[in-house]
């Protein structure tokens, strides 16, 4: 049994991932570090190349492990230290290499270039081929003062014996030697090790690697290569040897040898993985309470999952990415988390999303699922004109809003906004109403007198004017009055849209969603229904959502469950009924609603929404995005760069979650696996169906019953007035 002395005295490798830009000053100051250690514990640095790229290893005994992995990613900000690395390929064969004069430094007069000609070297390799080049940096050597006669450091034996030490009086040898030795270093070896298939094959590697590290000589230096047992490369010893044959080397020395990629390079090094996009570390771990997004991608935490609480979600999502990057996929699993953690959900989508949903409805849920599909045989149907215990002024004028946010003020002139305030609250003040009636006020005289009298006599100073006035219209003038808004209420009676609002008692409530925690979809094909209809009817359904939520003001904070809220091309269909959407979003995070809004790229939102997601959304998920987009999104992510984003591959992102309440650091990841089809979807359909739908048939039936009332004439003494003035 190994004792615990032995194990923490094993050496461990760990493999250094180094952030772009790479800062040279920070490397010196952590290696700096190092070499004023006083414990000074063996460290070895190791540039492994394969066929497949360059590893930078670091290696030490197993009880300094945490502090080199402390010391690098806290000396170097952005550095990631992966843990301990197991299966080192071995060398076949190895060269230590030493310097002729190493009380002089090596220099270089452009750093990047010996960089690049150092991983060039290393580069390029096939088949099962290895290059390593390794450094072992051993005792601590402290900064030195130069005696006053400095000895020449290439005087020969015969002249040492003829003539005795003699002085060096070259100035710049001098200075050259009081830099080197003024600076801390370490008493080091260099050795390089090669496998491959053939004797010629590994002296042209390790050749190619000392050739690189000559472009480090200064004039009268030069490099020598000795055979070692490869063991010593392979399996270094854990503590320095007594004995061992080093040199000095500088911190800087160190730093050059080490082929780590310093620079602002536009231009990956050779053996290097892309500069983009950055792997980043998430800065918190999920638990058991967390709505997985992704599984982080940056080294040393491929097992880490990024994750945010129902009660973080509140904060709102943003998503945005275009077709084909892996969004709907997310969108699903997480739709997927929040049915089997028995949360009340509302998806509106105008793509095949909802198609996916209904085929992994959890076996537990299928009863809670309301699909509300306006192309169904029996369709699902809404209200809005609903009073659900508001009076109707107050509907009438939500469901004004919900308009005037859809069509804008350019759509919605003077004349249409009065017509269409009166025609709200008229059906409203009915009872029994819905919005299919709408259009049909504006065009049937019957029905518009059977619904007006009561609320013209019950108001004679705003709705009696107006509906007097109205009906004196002659057929002409009318049509030119109403002409701007019927073509916005038509849409109301097209088949698919009529069957969903015609119903004035519809089986389902969307506080059903809120109180029993059901789960309502609601697909909105634009090349069936038409984009006006789509948005019209994703626009309502959004709107009496909202009022919903409103109403839970009146619930205890406590006993608001959250509420998830998924709206994809939320752009069409975030129309709530409000001036100011950031204070929607800030109110609806206090009345327990989770907004998760999701769109392809920045132009299509509109400014003010644009603001409100920037403002409100505090957690925010970008897959790959074009190179206008990526600018938006680096502007919002410090350390990332554009090329960061339009780098992305399908499914990978950044992400920035809440996480107990307060923003986090952005952190790479990529989405899980969608969850596999486990549900029958004409099985949920059919229960959808039989638990909430009616027959198209008995829907317009009704609504023909309302509709078939004698033509009133007008009253005696009464004129038709023939214009609109």
């Amino acid at each position: 049994m190994i004792s615990q002395e032995s194990l923490l005295g094993q050496i461990v490798w760990q493999e250094i991932h180094w952030p772009h830009p790479l800062d040279a000053i920070r490397t010196l100051n952590l290696l700096r570090q190092w070499a004023a250690q006083v414990h000074a514990p063996q460290i070895i640095l190791e540039a492994r190349a394969t066929k497949n790229g360059i590893r930078f290893l670091v290696g030490s005994q197993r009880r300094h492990e945490a502090a080199l992995r402390r010391d690098i990613e806290q000396m170097v900000p952005g550095a990631i230290v992966a843990a301990e690395i197991t299966g080192r390929s071995h060398a076949s064969v190895s060269r230590r290499i030493m310097i002729n004069h190493p009380i002089r430094p090596l220099e270089s007069h452009d750093n990047e270039g010996s960089t690049r000609s150092i991983l060039a070297s290393l580069a390029g390799l096939r088949g099962n081929e290895l290059l390593v080049m390794q450094i072992v940096l051993g005792p601590r050597l402290a900064p030195q003062l130069l005696p006053e006669r400095l000895p020449r450091t290439d005087q020969g034996l015969s002249s040492l014996a003829l003539t005795g030490i003699q002085e060096e009086r070259r100035p710049h040898v001098a200075k050259e030697i009081q830099l080197k030795q003024s600076d801390h270093g370490f008493a080091a070896v260099i050795r390089v090790g090669v496998h491959a298939t053939d004797e010629a094959r590994r002296a042209t590697l390790i050749k190619r690697v000392v050739s690189s590290l000559r472009t480090l000589l200064t004039p009268g230096l030069r490099l020598r290569e000795h055979r070692e047992k490869v063991q010593k490369l392979n399996t270094p010893v854990s503590e320095w040897a007594y004995f061992t044959p080093a040199q000095r080397l500088s911190v800087a020395e160190v730093g050059l040898l080490s082929g780590w990629p310093v620079g602002a390079i536009d231009v990956p090094y050779p053996g290097m993985p892309p500069i983009h996009p950055r792997p980043i570390r998430p800065s918190f771990t999920t638990g058991d309470k967390h709505r997985v997004v992704a599984q982080a991608t940056a080294p040393g935490a491929t097992d880490t999952m990024l994750g945010i609480t129902a009660d973080d979600s509140r904060r709102h999502i943003w998503l945005m990415g275009p077709t084909g990057v892996g969004k709907s996929s997310l969108l699903l699993s997480m739709i997927h988390d929040d049915m089997l953690a028995g949360r009340g959900l509302v998806v509106v989508e105008p793509k095949d999303l909802i198609r996916d949903v209904l085929a992994v409805v959890p076996a537990s849920r299928r009863d809670d699922i309301v699909l509300l599909d306006p192309l169904d045989s029996e369709p699902v149907g809404i209200n809005p004109l609903d009073l659900h215990g508001r009076s109707p002024a107050l509907v009438a004028d939500q469901l004004f809003g919900t308009f005037k946010a859809l069509y804008g003020a350019d759509g919605l002139g003077p004349r249409s906004s009065d017509i269409l305030r009166h025609c709200l609250l008229a059906l409203t003040s009915r009872g029994d109403a819905s919005l299919a009636m709408l259009p049909v006020l504006l065009t049937n005289p019957g029905f518009r007198r059977s619904v007006t009298q009561r609320i013209a006599r019950s108001d004679p100073f705003s709705a009696g004017p107006f509906w007097r006035w109205f009906d004196q219209l002659t057929p002409e003038a009318s049509a030119q009055v109403t002409a701007p808004l019927m073509n916005k209420l038509r849409p109301l009676l097209d088949p698919h849209l009529r069957h969903v609002l015609a119903q004035r008692n519809p089986r389902f409530n969307i506080r059903q969603v809120l109180t029993q925690r059901k789960i309502l979809l609601v697909p909105l094909q634009k090349g069936v229904l038409g984009p006006e209809a789509a948005e019209l009817l994703g626009a309502l359904v959004v709107g009496e959502l909202w009022q919903a939520i409103q109403e839970r003001a009146g619930i205890d904070p406590k006993d608001r469950d959250t509420v998830m809220v998924y709206l994809d091309e939320v752009q069409d269909y975030l129309r709530i009924p409000t001036s100011d959407l950031a204070d929607v979003l800030a109110t609806s995070r206090s009345l327990g609603a989770a907004f998760h809004v999701a769109h392809q790229y920045m132009d299509q939102l509109p400014i003010a929404m644009r603001s409100a997601f920037e403002a409100n959304c505090r957690s925010r998920i970008f897959f790959q995005l074009a190179a206008k987009d990526a600018r938006a999104a680096a502007a919002m992510a410090p350390g990332l760069d554009p090329e960061d984003f339009t780098s992305l591959p399908a499914r990978n992102v950044y992400a920035q979650l809440v996480n107990q309440g307060t923003v986090t650091d952005w952190a790479s990841g990529k989405t899980i696996t969608t969850p596999k089809k486990s549900a029958n979807m004409s099985d949920i359909q059919a229960r959808s169906r039989g638990q909430y739908g009616q027959a198209t048939d008995a829907i317009d039936q009704g609504l023909l019953d309302i509709f078939e009332l004698p033509q009133d004439r007008p009253e005696s003494g009464e004129r038709r007035r023939r214009s609109t003035s």
